[in-house]
């Protein structure tokens, strides 16, 4: 028996020897490239990320390596792993089909991966004798149409088209080649009242006065209108109405959202901040250098600093106690925003894979991140001018002088507790995190150094809670009182509050490791694969102490030659002037969203764009000065053109819109004559009459009139607003106790000394809600309407209500 069985064991030794020596040798044939691209694209990853950790060069589980071809097919204790061209044979996938066995044993893998392993198996197992090189390998994970999708493609200034007339605007060449070739035509010039109270309302978010509405009208002449354009650009206003679209874009807020949804009370600055830079005119190139880098680039620009306040928008959930996973969220968030914001492109899709449509790799998604992998938020620098802030600093250094003896004594009274609340506190956090909190700080990496940042903000906050009044008993409690009057009696000494800017550095000079999520492979900051596959140069900043990667970021994202970042910004202000883009998907300029309608002529504004050093104003100019822009909402052959363009893609017309949620309330405010045009500060309450940009932006408990109306919650980016028509709306404006105090207030204003004899109050109205003078018949309705009405001053209010409430009020044309 013992000699029966060791002949079978020979045996069967002389064909597992055999059967491995052709295995080997199967697998010497010729590697084609299309092997070679799957290999790298869908196999080597997978091994990757799910085996090499317990199956590598370091660690063998079961006496098996899978980092080879030969070492899969020697395989481990329980036999080879693949058998070539046999995939139901081959133990590797009886384990990833958790048939017998299962591995990975912490996941299962999808069937896409499956099927790749198992097609992988059948074609031969063909494993390339080396690894591609790094810019190889990502040329051939893209294809020729990757490559040539318009967004991605270099900006040349496209030659302006023919089109019928002399001295054509730029914009109408292009806006009537396409219209020509489509069977469609311009409408006619909008009428003079109409196209004043539209750019008013576009360039400030305000109906016009009535005068200027009459002296425009009288002389509607380009050098007029033209006139009209710069005053508006140059008006306050302006650079409010601009920056509630940014802020919109960034999900600005005055809280951090979740159940607490605390509220921030330093983040009003970066809102000022914006609309200082739409005022101002601040250089694109130069608003996006600051918000991602202002530290880093001007680390002596007060306003750069609160720029940065950009990167502190996320939203945050103060008692979560798994401070690692909060980082990673946070990370994450910073991450989408940018991709949204200033590459118009979803980067969310490829956190956890290969982007399924656009050309976005799982390494570009955290390329972008490592970016922002050292960043560290800053609450210590001090708002206020130099000589503000070097006034405070000195008094509150004679105060602490003053004081040092007596805080020395309270200190040392509450050290006991505090420290014993500390340590309670830590024990609450999870196992991973508490040690990092038990270091000293000089003791922690830079990564743990984030995460005692988030944790610590929870232990102080229990600290700063104690009721000390409440801790002290008896002969303690009489020396604690005794000593905080000691100090109450320095207050005259404490310099007045200058507040603190909300703003970010980085952690070290050296970044934390950027990791794909369940592997260890750790990335270097970069751009897009697509457009530049290496790394990203990082050149030390001026500022010491930090990593130079967000200024690279910035340094990238506003080279010239950069395909994205120009055009995604004039479709932008495009959208907000015609109600839609040329590219209809703002923040989508992937192969999910919508092509641009007219290409070449979004190519006109992004190149002029740049060549104007990047020039806002004058990108709005450009825009409001065109015929497309200034033509009507009516056209005589509406019913034809319709049935060619349905929904006004191609811009026949101009489009009627409804205003948004602010200009609504602030316009309301406006023509009752409360509307409070003062600019900056802290975010005010629900009445306040100031403009609704001023408002405080809480994302639990946003306003619920701008909430009704389509406003935002801060929550998401949002590029855009939807429009919706509902019955609550409709209640809201005929019932809500603050619009009919408004419709009093605008009755008092224009109320007529004998309701009997109102023609002029009933013209003045109407030009101060309308931009136009009431037609005869209006004048009718409303003389029957007074003429049975027991109340004058009811009367009144009640019409100045209807006329706040209908939809000519409501619409702009």
């Amino acid at each position: 028996m013992i000699h029966r069985t060791l002949h079978l064991a020979l045996i069967l030794c002389s064909l597992f020897t055999l059967s491995t020596t052709v295995s080997l040798q199967a697998t010497d044939a010729p590697i084609t490239a299309q092997q070679t691209i799957f290999f790298e694209e869908n196999i080597r990853p997978m091994l990757v990320r799910h085996c090499y950790a317990c199956h590598g060069s370091e660690k063998q589980e079961s006496g098996l390596r899978v980092d080879s071809i030969a070492a899969l097919l020697t395989g481990g204790d329980s036999g080879p792993a693949i058998n070539l061209g046999k995939p139901d044979e081959s133990l590797l996938i009886k384990a990833i089909e958790y048939n017998g066995l299962e591995m990975p044993p912490s996941m299962t893998l999808s069937k896409q991966i499956v099927d790749d392993i198992r097609h992988w198996i059948s074609d031969g197992a063909k494993w390339p004798t080396t690894k591609l090189d790094p810019a190889r390998d990502l040329a051939l994970r893209f294809t020729d149409e990757d490559h040539e999708f318009w967004s991605f493609q270099e900006i040349i200034k496209p030659r302006l088209p023919r089109v019928r007339g002399k001295n054509r605007h730029p914009i109408d060449r292009f806006v009537m080649a396409t219209l020509r070739d489509r069977g469609l035509n311009m409408a006619p010039p909008a009428q003079p009242n109409r196209l004043i109270r539209r750019l008013y309302l576009d360039l400030t978010g305000l109906i016009p006065p009535p005068e200027v509405v009459k002296n425009f009208s009288a002389n509607p002449s380009d050098q007029h209108y033209r006139q009209i354009v710069d005053q508006l650009l140059d008006d306050e206003q302006h650079g409010v109405r601009w920056a509630k679209f940014w802020l919109d874009l960034v999900r600005y807020a005055d809280s951090d959202g979740y159940s607490a949804d605390s509220y921030r009370d330093e983040a009003w600055r970066y809102r000022d901040y914006v609309i200082d830079s739409f005022n101002h005119n601040r250089p694109y190139d130069q608003f996006i250098q600051q918000q991602l880098a202002g530290d880093e680039l001007e680390p002596m620009n007060q306003q750069a600093q609160i720029a940065t306040g950009f990167l502190r928008h996320w939203i945050y959930e103060f008692n979560q106690r798994d401070a690692k996973s909060q980082w990673d969220i946070i990370l994450n968030d910073i991450t989408d925003v940018t991709g949204d914001a200033f590459l118009g492109l979803g980067m969310s899709c490829a956190r956890c894979h290969d982007h399924k449509f656009d050309p976005i790799l799982q390494d570009d998604y955290f390329r972008l991140r490592a970016f922002f992998a050292p960043l560290l938020p800053l609450d210590e620098q001090l708002a206020g001018t130099s000589s503000q802030r070097a006034a405070y600093r000195t008094k509150f250094e004679k105060w602490r002088q003053a004081t040092s003896d007596v805080r020395k004594q309270i200190d040392s009274m509450q050290a006991k507790h505090i420290k014993k609340l500390t340590t309670a506190q830590i024990e609450m956090f999870p196992l991973d995190v508490r040690p990092t909190l038990y270091k000293e700080d000089g003791e922690r990496t830079p990564y743990e150094k984030q995460i005692a940042y988030l944790a610590f903000r929870q232990v102080q906050k229990k600290v700063d809670d104690v009721d000390w009044s409440k801790h002290f008993k008896e002969t303690d409690l009489e020396k604690w009182n005794q000593l905080t009057e000691i100090l109450k009696s320095f207050d005259s000494l404490m310099p007045a509050p200058l507040g603190i800017i909300a703003s970010v550095t980085d952690v070290d000079t050296t970044a934390p490791p950027t990791l794909i999520p369940n592997t260890s492979n750790s990335l270097q900051p970069g751009g897009l694969s697509l457009l530049d596959p290496t790394a990203t140069a990082i050149v030390s900043p001026e500022k010491p102490g930090t990593t130079g990667r967000r200024t690279a970021l910035a340094k990238w994202l506003t080279d010239p030659r950069h395909p994205l970042t120009s055009r995604v910004m004039v479709n932008r202000i495009w959208q907000y002037h015609f109600g839609h883009g040329i590219v209809d998907t703002p923040s989508d300029f992937g192969t999910l969203g919508t092509r641009p309608t007219h290409p070449e002529l979004l190519d006109f504004l992004a190149a002029s764009f740049i060549e104007s050093n990047w020039d806002i104003k004058e990108i709005h100019r450009f825009i409001v000065t065109s015929q497309a822009y200034r033509q009507s909402a009516i056209h005589p052959n509406a019913a034809e053109m319709r049935q060619l363009d349905v929904g006004n893609q191609f811009l026949w017309r101009a489009n009627i819109r409804r205003l948004d949620a602010e200009q609504i309330r602030d316009n309301i405010l406006k023509v009752s004559g409360e509307l409070d045009l003062q600019l900056g500060g802290e975010g005010q309450g629900v009445d306040s009459p100031r403009r609704s940009a001023f408002l405080k932006m809480m994302r639990n408990h946003p306003h619920p009139f701008l909430l009704a109306f389509d406003g935002t919650d801060g929550i998401l980016s949002s590029p855009e607003r939807n429009t919706t028509t509902t019955p609550t709306q409709t209640l809201l404006i005929m019932n809500n106790v603050w619009v009919l105090a408004r419709a009093a207030a605008l009755s008092k204003l224009t109320l007529p000394p004998d309701i009997k004899n109102c023609e002029k109050n009933i013209d003045l109205i109407h030009w101060k809600l309308y931009s136009r003078p009431a037609t005869n018949n209006e004048k009718q309705v409303a003389r029957d309407f007074f003429s049975n009405a027991e109340s004058p001053e009811e009367a009144w209010t009640d019409y100045c209500h209807v006329l706040l409430a209908s939809n000519e009020f409501l619409y702009s044309q």
